[in-house]
């Protein structure tokens, strides 16, 4: 249980690094920077794990594009429900998911749940 609060901790930080730094993502205030990026941190550490359980056959049909398509939604899904959250470009997403891809997936190797 430490591990997964670890991870989503992490992965909240990272992605409000992610949206004070890239532009194209637009946060009205800091509170709402703050929730959104802890509501996305644990879409990622749960949602996240439940699509690629279910997704797994697709996985290999398209050689693990369907993860990255994953890795898209769950985040886009929660953005689009947060009031005051804005995206004005097509690539500072797919960037940003790139990186938080990369870092969930280090994370998930690093930090196990006990």
């Amino acid at each position: 249980m430490a591990g997964f609060l670890l991870r989503i901790i992490i992965n909240a930080v990272v992605l409000f690094l992610l949206v004070v730094e890239l532009p194209g993502i637009f946060v009205d205030t800091l509170g709402s920077t703050l929730l959104g990026a802890a509501i996305i941190g644990l879409a990622n550490a749960a949602i996240r794990t439940v699509f690629s359980m279910v997704s797994a056959p697709f996985d290999t049909v398209t050689l693990g594009g369907w993860t990255f398509i994953t890795n898209l939604l769950a985040p886009l899904m929660v953005i689009k429900t947060l009031p005051g959250c804005q995206i004005s470009s097509f690539f500072a997403p797919v960037f940003g998911v790139l990186l938080m891809t990369v870092c969930s997936y280090t994370l998930s190797k690093f930090i196990h749940d006990r």
